[in-house]
C-alpha cells in the first residue's frame, strides 16, 4: 500500500515535472518566438530607416539640381526678353553654356517645336508635361529624344512670349544628358549593389541609377508584379502612394534574394524617388547580433535544462553582453553613416577638455586626422580663422539647452583647397555627465551654387544697365538730327519764297541728315563687329589718292572752324593692297574728332611715315597731333570701349555714340595694327596707328609712266538713261524719280515685285537701260523678282544690268543680291553721286547726246 502511495507521488511528481518542463519550454519557445518576431521588427524598422536617410540625400541632390537650374533661367528669361538683337542672345546664351556645361539650350513654342542657338530647329517631345509647362506657366523636368542624339534630359520654364531668329516661342529649355542626372543618384553605401530610381506614378522609370542587381528594371510597379508576386491590389496602393506622393517603405523577394525599398516624392513634378538595396548587406550587422543572440538563447535554455541559479547568473551575464554588443553596433553603424555625409561630429567632455568620439570623415573633409583631433580639438583652429580657439572654449561653458552656430571658412589640411563649414554647437546630459556636441557641417557646394548665382544675377543687372545707358544715349543722339530735320523742314514751309533762306536750311538738313546717317552706320559697324562678321574687302589702293580724299573733307570741316589743318607725307611705296574704304574710316573717325574737341582757330595735322620695307610688305605710321582740349589720364584707359564718352562739360556739347573710337579700335586690330594715344587734359591730343601692307609692285611699276589727264565730264552719266524701278514707298519712289530726272533720266517705277516682273515680260530692246530693284517689298521681294527676270523667257533678262537699292546694307544681305541674280548692291539713302559711278562701270559707249538713243552696256 505504501509503495503504490509512494509510487502515485513519484509518478504525480514527474507529471508535475513533465507538465513543468513543457511549461518552461513553451514559456520559453514563446519568449523566442516573441523576441525574434521583435528583433525582426526592430531590424527592419533601423535598416529602413538607415535607407531612407541615404536615399534622402540623393533626393536632395536631385532637388538641388532641378531647382538650380530653373533658377537661372528664370534670371536668363528677362534678358532674353529685352535683348537687342538674336546676336547678343547667342553671345550671352554660349557664355551660359560654356559656364554651366549644358549639352543645348532650346527656345520652344507652344506646340512643342524648338529652334537651338545655331538655328537647328525640331521638335521636342515633352509629353504631358508640355501643357503643364505652355498652360500652366509651371517649370517643368522631363525625359526627351532629339534625332541623331542620345537620350537627354529637359529643364523648361515658361517665359514670356518672344522671338529669337523669327521663331516665336513661350518657353525656353537646356538639356542634359540623362547621365549627368543619373549621377546625381548615385550612392556610395551598400557595396555597389544600391540602386536609385526616379519614376512616374505609374512605375515608370525616369532616371535608373541601378546595380548589377537591379539593371533593366523599366517599370518598377510591373517588377514587383512580374517577378516580386505583388498582387493587383498591392500595386493599386503602391501606385496611388506615388501619385500622393506619399513616404514609405516595403520588402519583397525576387528569386529568393530578399530586398528592401523606401520611396518617397521628389518635391517637383509628379517624380517619386526610390531606393532598393539587399536586405543581407543592409542587415548584414543586424544580422550578426541576431545570430548571437539567438547563440546566447540557446546557451539559456541548455543552462536552465541544468540548473535555475546558472540560468539566472548567465542570464544577467548575457544581457550585460547584449547592451554591450547593441552600443557597439549602434556606434559602427553611426560610424559607417558618417563616413558617407559631409557632416564632421564630435563629442567632448567639458570637464577634461578630453575628445571621446570624432567621425572618421574628418580626415576626409578637414584633412585632419581622428587622432590628431583626439590628442587636442584645438588642432581644428589651425583650418579656420583666429577665433577658432574663443569660439570653441565658449561653446565648453553654455548651459544644456542653449545652442550656437556659425559660419566659418576653413582650408583641407592636406589640398589647400577652400572649405566653407557651417558650424552648431550644443550641450547634452550623457549618464549625469556634461558633453558638448559640435557638428561641422561642409557647405562648400551650396556656398558655390550661391556665389555663382549672385554671379549671374549681377551679370544680369550690368546687362541691363548697359541696355539702359545705351537707349539713353541712342534716343538723345538720334533725337538732336530728328530734331534738327524737322524744325527745318516746318521752317522751309513758312519761307519758300526766300530762296537764299532755303539754300541755307538745305545745307543744314543735309547735314543733319548725314549725322543722323553716320549714328545709324556707327551701331551698324559695332553689331557686326562684335557679331564677327566684319571682314576686309582687300584691293589695290593709292595711299595719296585716299589721303587727298580725306583732305578734302576733313579741310572743308577744318575751315567752318577757322581751324589749321596740314597734311606731311613720306612715303616711298606709294601703291599697296588694302582695304581703302577700312583705311578711311579709320582715319576719318580719328581726324573728325579732332576737329571736334579742338577750338576755333587751333590746329591739326596729319603725317603719314612710312617706316620700313621688304621686298613685298611695307610699314606705315599715321599720326594726327591737334591741340585741342585734350583727355584725362583716366578716361585713356577706356576710350577705345564702346559707349565710353569723357563726362565733362565741354564733351557733353559735342554729339556723337561713344562708338566712333571702339570701332577704329576693332578695324586697327582686323588690320592687324596698332593704335595708342598720348593726351594731356588742355594741351591737345596725339593717335599713332601703325598699319601694314602689301606692296602692289605693278601698280608701283605702272606709275613710273605718266598718264594722260581724263577728259572731264561735262554731262552726268544718267543723263538719256532708262531705269525701270520696284519701289514699294511712295515717298522713296517720288524721291527717285525727282532724281533722277534732275539727272537727265526717265523712270518707270513698279510698286512691288510681282508688277516688276509682269512690266519686264513685254520689254523690248531699247525699252530699258538698267533695273532698279528695292529687296524688301510686299507680295514678292526683290530677290525673287530678281530670280524670276534672269530666268524668264524674256532674253533681255538675261543681259540687263540689275542693281539693289535697298535699306539692307550687311555683307550677307549683298551675298544675298548677287546670288539671286544682281549685278551690284547700293544701300539706302540714295546717293545719285554713287549711283553714277556704278553706272559708268557698266557702260561700254558714252551716253547719247539726245534722249532716244540707247546706250550700250556689259554685265
Amino acid at each position: 500500500m505504501k509503495k503504490q502511495t509512494k509510487m502515485r507521488r513519484f509518478v504525480k511528481k514527474r507529471i508535475l515535472t513533465v507538465v513543468a518542463a513543457l511549461l518552461l519550454s513553451a514559456s520559453v519557445l514563446i519568449g523566442g518566438f516573441v523576441f525574434m518576431d521583435f528583433m525582426d521588427r526592430t531590424i527592419y524598422d533601423e535598416s529602413t530607416a538607415h535607407l531612407t536617410e541615404i536615399y534622402h540625400q540623393a533626393n536632395q541632390t536631385l532637388y538641388n539640381k532641378v531647382s538650380f537650374n530653373w533658377g537661372i533661367m528664370r534670371m536668363w528669361a528677362p534678358y532674353l526678353e529685352s535683348a537687342q538683337s538674336d546676336a547678343d542672345v547667342y553671345s550671352f546664351l554660349a557664355q551660359a553654356k560654356e559656364e554651366y556645361q549644358f549639352t543645348d539650350f532650346f527656345f520652344v513654342s507652344r506646340d512643342g517645336s524648338y529652334i537651338a542657338l545655331d538655328g537647328e530647329r525640331g521638335y521636342l517631345d515633352l509629353g504631358r508635361t508640355l501643357s503643364q509647362l505652355v498652360l500652366e506657366q509651371q517649370p517643368i523636368v522631363a525625359n526627351s529624344v532629339v534625332p541623331d542624339k542620345p537620350e537627354i534630359m529637359v529643364f523648361a520654364v515658361p517665359t514670356e512670349k518672344g522671338s529669337y531668329n523669327g521663331f516665336d516661342y513661350e518657353a525656353i529649355a537646356i538639356t542634359y544628358n540623362n547621365k549627368d542626372l543619373v549621377d546625381s543618384l548615385k550612392i556610395s553605401a551598400f557595396e555597389g549593389h544600391g540602386s536609385t530610381f526616379a519614376v512616374l506614378p505609374d512605375g515608370r522609370v525616369v532616371l535608373d541609377s541601378s546595380s548589377v542587381d537591379m539593371s533593366g528594371v523599366h517599370n518598377i510597379l510591373a517588377m514587383l508584379k512580374n517577378s516580386a508576386g505583388f498582387t493587383a491590389e498591392q500595386i493599386t496602393a503602391l501606385q496611388n502612394a506615388f501619385a500622393a506622393g506619399k513616404t514609405g517603405n516595403l520588402e519583397f523577394s525576387i528569386n529568393g534574394t530578399g530586398y528592401y525599398m523606401v520611396y518617397g516624392s521628389a518635391s517637383f513634378q509628379n517624380w517619386t524617388i526610390l531606393g532598393i538595396a539587399p536586405k543581407a548587406i543592409v542587415n548584414a550587422n543586424m544580422n550578426r547580433l541576431q545570430y548571437t543572440t539567438m547563440a546566447v538563447i540557446t546557451g539559456i535554455v541548455g543552462i536552465l535544462a541544468v540548473t535555475i541559479l546558472l540560468l539566472v547568473v548567465q542570464n544577467n551575464r548575457q544581457q550585460l553582453r547584449k547592451k554591450d554588443q547593441q552600443l557597439l553596433a549602434r556606434e559602427e553603424l553611426f560610424s559607417n553613416l558618417s563616413r558617407n555625409v559631409d557632416d564632421v561630429f564630435l563629442m567632448i567632455d567639458t570637464e577634461t577638455g578630453k575628445v571621446e568620439y570624432v567621425s572618421p570623415n574628418v580626415h576626409r573633409i578637414l584633412g585632419v586626422s581622428p587622432e590628431a583631433v583626439q590628442t587636442d580639438f584645438h588642432v581644428l583652429c589651425s583650418a579656420g580663422d583666429d577665433n577658432c580657439a574663443s569660439r570653441l572654449e565658449k561653446l565648453m561653458q553654455m548651459e544644456q539647452g542653449v545652442q550656437q552656430e556659425w559660419d566659418r571658412d576653413f582650408i583641407h589640411q592636406e589640398t589647400g583647397e577652400p572649405r566653407y563649414i557651417h558650424v552648431i554647437g550644443f550641450i547634452n546630459d550623457v549618464q549625469g555627465a556634461k558633453k558638448c556636441i559640435v557638428d561641422l557641417s561642409d557647405r562648400t557646394g551650396e556656398h558655390q551654387t550661391t556665389l555663382a548665382v549672385e554671379a549671374a544675377l549681377e551679370i544680369a543687372e550690368k546687362a541691363s544697365k548697359a541696355k539702359t545707358d545705351f537707349l539713353s544715349n541712342m534716343s538723345h543722339d538720334i533725337r538732336t538730327p530728328m530734331n534738327a530735320i524737322i524744325g527745318i523742314t516746318t521752317l522751309m514751309k513758312n519761307e519758300l519764297h526766300q530762296p537764299e533762306k532755303l539754300a541755307e536750311h538745305l545745307g543744314k538738313l543735309e547735314t543733319s541728315g548725314q549725322l543722323l546717317l553716320g549714328i545709324i552706320n556707327d551701331i551698324l559697324d559695332m553689331s557686326r563687329i562684335e557679331s564677327g562678321k566684319t571682314t576686309l574687302n582687300v584691293e589695290k589702293m593709292n595711299l595719296p589718292h585716299q589721303i587727298s580724299q580725306l583732305d578734302s573733307v576733313i579741310r572743308q570741316q577744318a575751315g567752318q572752324r577757322r581751324q589749321t589743318f596740314t597734311v606731311a607725307t613720306h612715303v616711298q611705296h606709294e601703291n599697296v593692297l588694302g582695304d581703302s574704304n577700312r583705311l578711311k574710316q579709320v582715319l576719318m573717325n580719328i581726324l573728325s574728332n579732332a576737329v571736334k574737341y579742338t577750338p576755333n582757330g587751333g590746329h591739326i595735322r596729319l603725317e603719314i611715315d612710312e617706316l620700313t620695307h621688304t621686298e613685298h610688305y611695307t610699314k606705315y605710321r599715321f599720326v594726327v597731333q591737334d591741340n585741342g582740349i585734350g583727355m584725362s589720364e583716366e578716361f585713356q584707359k577706356h576710350i577705345f570701349e564702346p559707349f565710353e564718352r569723357e563726362r565733362t562739360s565741354t564733351v557733353s556739347k559735342v554729339q556723337g555714340t561713344g562708338l566712333g573710337m571702339a570701332i577704329t579700335k576693332s578695324i586697327v586690330d582686323l588690320m592687324g595694327g596698332s593704335i595708342s594715344v598720348e593726351s594731356a587734359t588742355g594741351k591737345g591730343t596725339r593717335f599713332e596707328v601703325v598699319l601694314e601692307f602689301p606692296i602692289d609692285t605693278e601698280a608701283d611699276t605702272a606709275q613710273k609712266t605718266q598718264a594722260l589727264p581724263e577728259e572731264e565730264e561735262t554731262t552726268s552719266p544718267l543723263s538719256g538713261m532708262k531705269f525701270l524701278c520696284a519701289e514699294d514707298n511712295a515717298i522713296n519712289a517720288e524721291i527717285l524719280e525727282m532724281l533722277l530726272e534732275a539727272n537727265g533720266a526717265s523712270c518707270t517705277i513698279c510698286a512691288n515685285g510681282q508688277e516688276i516682273v509682269d512690266a519686264f515680260a513685254a520689254v523690248k530692246p531699247g525699252d530699258y537701260d538698267i533695273i532698279l530693284m528695292d529687296v524688301q517689298m510686299p507680295v514678292m521681294d526683290g530677290l525673287e523678282a530678281t530670280r524670276r527676270i534672269r530666268s524668264g523667257e524674256n532674253p533681255l533678262g538675261k543681259t540687263i544690268p540689275i542693281l539693289a537699292m535697298t535699306a539692307n546694307a550687311f555683307l550677307e544681305d549683298m551675298q544675298k543680291s548677287r546670288e539671286a541674280g544682281m549685278d551690284e548692291h547700293l544701300s539706302k539713302p540714295v546717293d545719285i553721286r554713287a549711283l553714277e559711278q556704278t553706272v559708268k562701270r557698266f557702260r561700254v559707249t558714252p551716253p547719247p547726246k539726245i534722249n532716244n538713243g540707247i546706250a550700250r552696256f556689259r554685265r
